[in-house]
């Protein structure tokens, strides 16, 4: 699924959520930023999976807030099953 992100919302709680999973607000912007593999998940949030500058893998729960503006509930390490969803260049 293509998904375009324009703007990530951060405010003092996703901030530190995503810091309990050593994840930085740095890598999620790269992230959304970059090529991802997008699902549709529960509650009409999305999950997309991509690779930092670094290569680390992370999943990341986005909340539409409207078009292409999206605020992040939380990211961490992709699991191994989430890994092989990526596709290579």
């Amino acid at each position: 699924m293509t998904f375009v992100v324009k703007e990530v919302v951060w405010d003092d709680f996703n901030i530190a959520h995503i810091g309990e999973y050593d994840v930085s607000v740095d890598e999620v912007e790269e992230v959304c930023n970059g090529k991802v593999e997008a699902y549709l998940g529960h509650s009409d949030r999305f999950m997309i999976i991509g690779k930092t500058v670094a290569g680390r893998i992370l999943s990341i729960v986005l909340a539409q807030k409207s078009k292409g503006v999206v605020y992040p509930v939380t990211a961490r390490d992709a699991s191994r099953k989430e890994r092989g969803w990526i596709k290579n260049d």
